[in-house]
């Protein structure tokens, strides 16, 4: 590991509490020294040494100064449960979080991880972006908190709060809920004020050092942290960038008149190149006027407010429309979204080139592109609230959310086939990117022209997002909220799209009673309008909600109807008709006739042809089930490998309950119990976290072989093999039963 020389003694201080403080002795005039014996150690098998458990995102530009500060910090956390970093926007806490998370990795044995809330806006989204961090899903009709809280327990790790100020009221309960009821867990919070929970230890960030007003010598400026920042920000801008005799007094000015607030030099460094160092000085009086006179009457956000307002005056017109237009995106943009939301009639090159401008002037980040199809560029947190007052002070503030929705409704109504496609893995992916911008264009919808309409459009186009990544309670949240929504028009496909979308929603969740009342409303508006495609969507979920509902009769006759209307509307073997016969095998599976499931089922799956898309998975698990219930026991084993394979393919293994359920079954069937057993512990813990009924969609034989399980194994060893399984990350759950299938000829 490479040690800074700034960063030496919280490292060293960090192996001595480790180690014990005399397995390190201080040489006066020559430095540390190691004085216990070595031995050699034992590696595992593979030789590699296991990685430490964090998030931390790298850091893309040099850490500089803050010595004391980081020392200080360190030492405080080790006796605080509760350490949060106070000053204003800026300031440079989240950098000094992430060093100090950084340097006591060691000491947290189940890891340090970082969860950044700059970009929630919605107080009940942060306790879920926590959870979501250490991969804890929601669970039916439990709080996030309860299933977090259960989580942590008896781990001992940090947890890094970003950016608190805005959700003051919600992260402080979350942090002293979990600080009271997990003992192991610390808590590293910025904001710019205080939690105000008891046992909190707050530690002011305070500004940079700057030089003395009578420093004009280079080894005195330089003894500057602000200085030194600024100079490592210049050489960035313009590689040619020193420090001399010639420069030196302005330098030393700037930082000074900027009070040594990183953002603020950072942002006066970046001019260096256009600008010269006494030039840049020069405009602090003309630009930065709120910095002269008695500037210790002045606010440190005044003090921010000016640096960005003085950044601001130095685009040209075109730029700071730019800037304006770009503060409407929540959490970044693509360049095609820049154009089309803030670039008037200006193509993809020319906004290109006032993006260049604006990453120049430090006023725009790139984010990372190697884990992307295509960069990303975002705002600062506090550069973007500065935009945004600058965007309403224009009048164009309505403007521009009208364009950002016309341009993600377009965006998802192009994603919503995709998500149906051989594409679903990218697609999905470019969703997760832009999840913030969708939820700020759904919540526009509440004051846009015609936004009832658009809010069910939308709402309707990511039905397919929401569901494939496991989002069952935000999906539906967004469809009972579109429904809501002053000015829909009851007797509308817009409206029968989205009940049918929260239909699914609540069958994902098991409720039959709701998804009969949606449906049967969806289907009588899509009969009323005349229209076979919605009629046909809602005919399939409602052949479920009668089929596991008990209406045998009304179910087959639902499911008959909606095979006659899927040939009409795409013919015969076409994906629309493969899944009217899936739907009408689970009705009869439902019903106890296996051999016609197992029919319809088998229809289902030549009617797909060669297609690989999200509904193979479930044709052949739907297969299996029959297959099982029938004694063909190899054949359920061969589709039921496939259907784990593409599901990992696709990245859906948040989807794998179901399927791990079904080789319980086929385990129980294969008379291997104790399998049988571990894997259906392994299931129960995914759906408990998920939210969901855990044996649902269990047929008659699928409910025999559960109990059979039980009754022959015993109370006591059932107990043991379902408990050591419940606690199996979904990985190890998928990994685990892949290998029994491939092994179990």
């Amino acid at each position: 590991m490479v040690v800074e020389e700034n960063n030496l003694q919280v490292q060293v201080s960090t192996l001595r509490k480790l180690l014990g403080p005399r397995t390190i002795t201080t040489i006066p005039g020559r430095g540390y020294q190691f004085t216990l014996g070595v031995d050699t150690a034992v590696v595992d098998a593979s030789g590699m040494t296991p990685r430490l458990k964090q998030n931390l995102p790298g850091l893309l530009t040099t850490f500089i100064g803050r010595d004391r500060e980081l020392a200080e910090c360190a030492q405080r956390l080790e006796t605080a449960r509760l350490l949060t970093l106070t000053g204003i926007g800026g300031c440079g806490k989240t950098r000094l979080a992430l060093r100090l998370a950084e340097a006591v990795i060691p000491s947290f044995p189940d890891g340090v991880w970082f969860v950044d809330l700059a970009a929630i806006a919605e107080a009940e989204r942060v306790a879920l972006s926590v959870a979501t961090i250490f991969g804890v899903h929601e669970e039916s009709n439990t709080p996030v908190e309860d299933t977090l809280e259960r989580h942590l327990a008896g781990k001992e790790l940090l947890l890094v709060l970003d950016n608190c100020e805005h959700l003051l009221d919600v992260c402080a309960p979350l942090a002293e809920r979990l600080l009271l009821r997990t003992p192991g867990l610390k808590v590293v919070a910025t904001s710019r004020e205080g939690l105000g929970i008891a046992g909190e230890n707050l530690s002011p960030v305070r500004p940079l050092s700057v030089p003395p007003a009578n420093a004009h010598d280079l080894e005195a400026l330089l003894a500057s942290d602000a200085v030194r920042l600024f100079i490592d920000r210049a050489r960035l801008a313009a590689p040619q960038f020193e420090l001399d005799a010639g420069n030196a007094t302005a330098v030393g000015e700037i930082c000074r008149r900027l009070d040594g607030i990183p953002l603020a030099i950072e942002l006066a460094a970046a001019r260096v190149k256009l600008l010269s160092a006494e030039q840049i000085r020069a405009r602090l009086n003309d630009r930065f006027r709120l910095l002269t006179g008695t500037t210790r009457m002045l606010s440190r956000q005044q003090t921010l407010h000016a640096a960005l307002q003085w950044s601001y005056q130095n685009l040209t017109p075109n730029e700071q429309q730019l800037l304006r237009r770009l503060s409407v995106f929540a959490d970044g943009c693509t360049l095609e979204a820049a154009a089309a939301v803030a670039g008037d009639d200006r193509d993809d090159v020319a906004v290109l080139e006032a993006l260049e401008r604006l990453v120049d002037h430090a006023l725009i980040v790139v984010d990372d592109m190697l884990a992307a199809d295509a960069a990303r560029y975002r705002m600062l947190e506090t550069v973007r609230q500065f935009a945004q007052e600058r965007l309403q002070d224009s009048g164009e503030g309505d403007a521009m959310r009208e364009r950002h929705l016309a341009h993600f409704l377009a965006y998802a109504k192009t994603a919503a086939p995709a998500l149906l496609g051989d594409d679903v893995v990218q697609w999905s992916a470019r969703l997760d990117a832009e999840q913030s911008n969708l939820l700020a264009a759904h919540a526009w919808c509440s004051a846009a022209v015609d936004g009832a309409n658009r809010g069910m459009e939308l709402a309707t186009a990511l039905r397919n997002y929401w569901l494939n990544r496991g989002l069952f309670s935000l999906g539906r949240q967004v469809y009972e909220e579109a429904l809501d929504r002053p000015g829909v028009e009851p007797r509308s496909l817009q409206r029968a799209g989205v009940l049918f979308s929260l239909a699914q929603f609540h069958y994902h969740q098991w409720q039959i009673r709701e998804m009969r009342a949606l449906t049967e409303e969806a289907i009588a508006i899509a009969r009323e309008l005349d229209d076979d495609t919605w009629l046909f969507r809602c005919l399939l979920v409602s052949a479920l909600a009668l089929g596991w509902g008990g209406e045998s009769a009304q179910a087959l006759a639902c499911a008959e109807e909606c095979i006659a209307v899927a040939r009409r509307i795409g013919g015969q073997d076409s994906a629309a008709d493969s899944a009217a016969f899936s739907v009408k095998g689970e009705v009869l599976r439902a019903q106890g006739r296996f051999a016609d499931a197992l029919e319809a089922q088998e229809a289902a799956l030549r009617a797909r042809g060669k297609r690989r898309d999200v509904n193979l998975p479930a044709r052949l698990r739907d297969v299996a089930r029959a297959a099982i219930a029938l004694g063909d026991l190899e054949r359920a084993r061969e589709t039921l490998t496939q259907a784990m394979r593409v599901l990992s393919e696709l990245r859906m293994r948040h989807y794998a309950s179901w399927y791990i359920q079904v080789v319980s079954r086929l385990a129980a069937a294969c008379t291997e119990w104790n399998v049988a057993a571990r894997l259906q512990g392994a299931a129960d813990a995914i759906i408990d976290k998920r939210g969901g009924v855990r044996h649902g969609q269990d047929d008659e034989i699928s409910a025999e072989l559960r109990e059979r399980t039980k009754t022959t194994l015993g109370a006591q060893a059932y107990a043991k093999a379902y408990d050591d399984a419940y606690g199996l990350t979904l990985d190890q759950a998928c990994d685990e039963t892949v290998g029994w299938l491939e092994a179990a000829r």
